[in-house]
This record gives structure tokens, C-alpha cells and sequence, in this order.
């Protein structure tokens, strides 16, 4: 089984051990910013999510009114079910990230 998230994740905040010969970044010189990556897998409400949004934002989607009305017209839902407005996507992004910055916090103690 693949994983869908990085079980590292914080694992060392002290390392230096971001990036390599192979890769473009020195890892002496670049900030690891940790929420690069999920701290944990999506259920499948923010796997569904993220595809649909990758799809919006592909069609060129960037103010929120747009997303919103490309989400409805995709036949996206909530996670109650009913039609996004502005309230629910900003309600749902904003569990979202409080749910990866409480990884983050929880990582760094």
C-alpha cells in the first residue's frame, strides 16, 4: 500500500538532511518548510476535495467566488451536503489547515 503522507513529517526538526546531490535546493541554505506536506492522510471528504479544487484551479479558477461557483457547477458538495457558498469553503479550508498546523504543533514538542 502506497502512503499518502509523509510519516517523517517533523521527525527532526534539527536535521539537515533536506534535499541532496540529486536535488535542486541545498539543504544548508533553504528553510524546510514542514507544510509542504500533509501531516497525516486526507480522508476521503479532503482527497475529494483536493481534486476537485486542482481541477477549478486548473480551469483557471482564482478568486473565491469563482472556485465556489466552478465547485456547484461540478456538482461538488460540503461536507453536509449542500451547495459551497463563500462561509463553507473559507469554514472548510480553514479546518483544514488548523487540522495541519495541530500536526505541526503536536510534532514539535
Amino acid at each position: 500500500m502506497a502512503l499518502l503522507h509523509n510519516p517523517y513529517l517533523g521527525a527532526d526538526l534539527r536535521s539537515d538532511t533536506k534535499g541532496s546531490e540529486a536535488t535542486v535546493e541545498d539543504p544548508r541554505t533553504v528553510q524546510n518548510i514542514r507544510t509542504q506536506t500533509a501531516g497525516g492522510p486526507l480522508d476521503p471528504f479532503e482527497d475529494r476535495l483536493a481534486d476537485e479544487l486542482m481541477t477549478v484551479f486548473g480551469a483557471g479558477a482564482e478568486e473565491i467566488d469563482d472556485v465556489v461557483a466552478a465547485l456547484n457547477a461540478a456538482g461538488s458538495r460540503d461536507q453536509s451536503g449542500a451547495a459551497w457558498n463563500e462561509a463553507s469553503f473559507r469554514a472548510q479550508m480553514a479546518a483544514s489547515s488548523a487540522a495541519l498546523f495541530a500536526v505541526e504543533k503536536r510534532d514539535a514538542q
